[in-house]
């Protein structure tokens, strides 16, 4: 859809019928992400887990000691 910016898409879908709910996402034309909220929209970003790292293995230990 086309749209001036995140609030005007947001109208346009409500008079559709079809309304954004809060948690949607919308994307621009450039890929940029915005997340609906219950009090308007902010930018969103994908949160990567950090890794989980490997204990090292004590020398001797035994498994399930």
């Amino acid at each position: 859809m086309e749209a001036l910016h995140e609030y005007d898409a947001w109208r346009l879908l409500r008079e559709e019928g079809t309304p954004l709910e809060v948690g949607d996402l919308l994307e621009n034309e450039s890929g940029r992400l915005s997340i609906c909220k219950y009090v308007g929209f902010e930018p969103a970003q994908w949160v990567l887990p950090e890794p989980k790292h490997a204990e090292p293995e004590t020398a001797g230990q035994a498994v399930g000691s």
